[in-house]
């Protein structure tokens, strides 16, 4: 019965391995973190008010990258890494070999604060700051329009994890080559922290509510946006059909929004998606 058994499974009822291969899984964030965010133009990207943004920095801390099937886990990474992903990129995050050859097709990963995370490709200092604030991203730039100017340098103690991963060209998860490898790439999209709703696939970059914060700080206008001044502006103050939420819920401030849209960076492959799960 054993045999018969094993026989059927191998006809598709279990998948089964045919020797093993490995799995590299990098980091990218892309131009939009890299060389920054433009004004829209035409039909290129950007901010819809005319703002743009260069970041200095785009610190993130990526770990538990995981590679399973319904029941097996063939892989998971036990160390948190603290990358820049404003340096130039992709950048290794772990590699998994020896694994059975075949498609496994549920990735995730995690985007979450850890005490005990080292260097990916990011600067000692900085990993000692993500450890020593708990932080899961920081950002450090600068927005522009005109004559305006206005710096940011916000830190972000989110701890989501990044289930089902699928990108629109291979599908779910990935399949393990046999006697080979195969590269995944865990994709940070800057773009999401400015959009202008939580939801809708016609959401659009804007900046503008952001700067006009900076003058609720209590040193009034001082050039730089922080996140107490965030949280100081209610969405409903915001013009009519921007800071759309949804459906999600205790989203009331301009902080309450933006911190919201950080879980959304987090992205497989590109342009490929995850489910963020909120721990």
């Amino acid at each position: 019965m054993k045999n018969w058994m094993l026989g059927l499974s191998c006809l598709g009822l279990v998948a089964c391995s045919d020797g093993t291969g490995a799995v590299t899984f990098t980091t990218y964030g892309e131009e939009f973190i890299e060389k920054g965010i433009p004004a829209a133009e035409g039909d290129k990207a950007g901010f819809a008010d005319g703002w743009s943004v260069s970041f200095s920095k785009f610190l993130v801390v990526i770990g538990e990258a995981k590679v399973e099937n319904h029941d097996e886990v063939a892989a998971q990474s036990t160390q948190a890494r603290v990358f820049d992903m404003h340096k130039p990129g992709p950048v290794l995050v772990e590699t998994f070999k020896d694994l059975p050859a075949q498609e496994w097709d549920h990735v995730s990963y995690a985007i979450a604060p850890s005490a005990t995370a080292v260097a990916g490709n990011a600067d000692a200092a900085d990993v000692e700051r993500m450890k020593t604030e708990g932080f899961s991203v920081y950002i450090e730039g600068v927005a522009t329009k005109g004559r305006d100017t206005k710096r940011i340098a916000w830190g972000f103690k989110t701890n989501t994890l990044y289930e089902h991963c699928e990108s629109p060209e291979l599908g779910a998860g990935v399949t393990v080559p046999k006697d080979g490898e195969e590269t995944v790439q865990l994709t940070i999209h800057g773009d999401h922290l400015f959009f202008d709703d939580l939801q809708s696939p016609d959401a659009k970059m804007r900046f503008s509510a952001i700067a006009a914060a900076d003058k609720l700080g209590i040193a009034g206008p001082d050039g730089e946006v922080t996140l107490d001044e965030l949280a100081a502006v209610d969405l409903t103050e915001l013009p009519s059909g921007q800071y759309g939420t949804g459906g999600a819920g205790n989203v009331h401030s301009l902080r309450d929004f933006v911190t919201s849209l950080v879980r959304t960076a987090g992205h497989f492959r590109g342009e490929g998606e995850c489910s963020p799960k909120v721990r």
